[in-house]
């Protein structure tokens, strides 16, 4: 499976949720850290679409989306231990250690999306 296939959704979620935290709690932070990590991961996503495209990989998209992953991992987990509130900061911790797994073994495994053609 292609990276982008889930980055893009998932930027999508952390972006939405960032303005829902706005919205609902006018929390600049929250606003900030959803356009912030939601904007890189979505940059990220649909260059590794366009590399895809083009048959080659994007390994800064693939860093990037994995970077991304293990800081809101990181943040949202130390987040949640500390508030034990499952919503948001459970929910995003969980999301992006699933996403960072993916990521890790996609750069484990050299996983790419390179077509190779077989000449008959």
């Amino acid at each position: 499976m292609e990276d982008f296939y889930l980055t893009i959704p998932y930027g999508l979620l952390v972006l939405a949720g960032g303005i829902i935290g706005y919205v609902k709690r006018r929390s600049t932070a929250s606003l900030a850290a959803g356009i912030g990590f939601g904007g890189l991961l979505l940059a990220a996503g649909f260059a590794s679409l366009r590399a895809f495209q083009t048959h080659s990989i994007s390994y800064l998209a693939l860093t990037l989306e994995t970077v991304c992953a293990l800081v809101l991992m990181v943040l949202m987990g130390w987040r949640f231990f500390k508030s034990r509130k499952v919503m948001p900061a459970g929910l995003v911790a969980i999301l992006s250690a699933i996403m960072s797994g993916f990521y890790i073994y996609k750069i484990a495994t050299r996983e790419h999306h390179v077509i190779s053609v077989s000449s008959v």
